[in-house]
């Protein structure tokens, strides 16, 4: 176990209790981690900490593409860490997570009025903090309940199914972003960012300042480059990011010797997706994808059921319909590329999540969770 995430835990308060001064806030009863523990094997995405105070206050600052704060006696602080394994340091990771989180709300509501409540409200941002050391931040609502991973496997049948319904609402929703809720500004395949928009000086007749509240393209937190022409582009960049990541490995540098570098390259460039048009994927679509959609990032009440949270759009992206079903929902049983640790069902539920032909009676929990709801998912539009 490594102390790395608790090395700057001092320098962080030290943040914190500025960052409440620069947003007007007294001084909190409480500053509690959330999901945080001193020794641990790798480094946090993001460090979180929940404000309590001992009466409603309300945040003074807010950008176009935040919501209204109300005065409240809990707040969440979301601090970005640099040392995030895996994460393209040239990628704005606030405006990509505050963008998809606006996207997102918009597709759930389309499922259903209300259903973008899921996802928390962003109060308050700074993507570029202009002291050193200082770390990204954001400011966003508090959300009840409890991870889904904890609750999940002691519900009965009739349970499970109607939480893995709502889960599928969610995957509805965040496939319906697409067309006209991306918006002109939104082009090719990676990730967002937000843009300026320019208000016009009536009196002048000339253009005023600007406002950060148009979302546009920009480069994926996962993913050096982009936005990429087509999704074709987008997974031939992941690819080069993950030989990137190899090339800084000291235990394989033999790779590069012997021609298998050059090889790889070779393979890289000759990768591509022609031919599966005539499979009717229509591989011109784009939609959103939260990319870490997982049990312990969705919150439920266990006392209704009832899922109350959407949470973690670090990795969010604009990408094909099926990418969600490659980087997300392994727990759920909905990822083609099996299930996190051993496939108790032998590679089955792959072949079925891709067939859509669950007849064959598998036992285990992830081939039951699959089969109500494949027909939803195969259907989303």
């Amino acid at each position: 176990m490594s102390s790395i995430n608790h090395e700057t835990y001092h320098t962080r308060l030290s943040q914190l209790t500025r960052l409440i001064q620069h947003l007007h806030l007294p001084s909190p009863s409480t500053i509690t981690p959330i999901a945080y523990q001193e020794l641990g094997p790798c480094p946090y995405n993001n460090f979180l900490y929940k404000l309590t105070f001992s009466e409603p206050v309300t945040v003074s600052l807010s950008h176009p593409i935040t919501s209204p704060p109300p005065p409240t006696n809990e707040y969440i602080i979301r601090l970005s860490n640099p040392l995030a394994m895996g994460i393209n340091p040239l990628a704005n990771r606030i405006e990509n997570e505050i963008a998809a989180m606006q996207l997102a709300r918009m597709g759930l509501d389309t499922v259903r009025q209300g259903l973008g409540g899921l996802v928390p409200r962003v109060y308050a941002f700074c993507a570029r903090p202009e002291t050193e050391g200082d770390l990204p931040w954001v400011v966003m609502e508090v959300k009840g309940g409890v991870g889904l991973d904890e609750v999940f496997g002691g519900l009965e049948g009739k349970g499970k199914e109607d939480v893995i319904g709502q889960v599928v609402d969610v995957v509805r929703g965040l496939q319906g972003v697409g067309g006209a809720l991306l918006g002109e500004g939104v082009e090719g395949y990676g990730g967002l960012g937000l843009g300026l928009r320019l208000r016009l000086d009536e009196d002048q007749g000339k253009d005023g300042d600007g406002d950060w509240g148009v979302i546009g393209a920009g480069e994926m937190t996962v993913t050096r480059g982009g936005p990429w022409g087509s999704y074709e582009g987008l997974l031939k960049g992941r690819l080069r990011h993950e030989m990137g990541d190899a090339e800084k490995s000291a235990v394989i540098q033999g790779w590069k010797g012997n021609g298998v570098r050059e090889r790889l390259e070779g393979l890289i460039e000759k990768f591509t997706l022609s031919g599966w048009e005539g499979l009717g994927l229509g591989l011109e679509e784009r939609v959103l994808v939260h990319g870490d959609l997982t049990m312990n990032n969705i919150l439920i009440d266990p006392s209704t059921n009832k899922l109350t949270a959407l949470l973690d759009f670090d990795f969010a992206c604009i990408a094909h319909p099926a990418h969600e079903f490659l980087v997300s929902l392994q727990d759920l049983g909905g990822n083609v590329m099996g299930p996190y640790g051993e496939d108790p069902t032998e590679g089955k539920l792959s072949q079925a999540l891709l067939s859509g032909d669950f007849s064959e009676d598998v036992s285990g929990d992830l081939w039951w969770i699959e089969r109500p709801s494949m027909s939803i998912c195969r259907n989303v539009e």
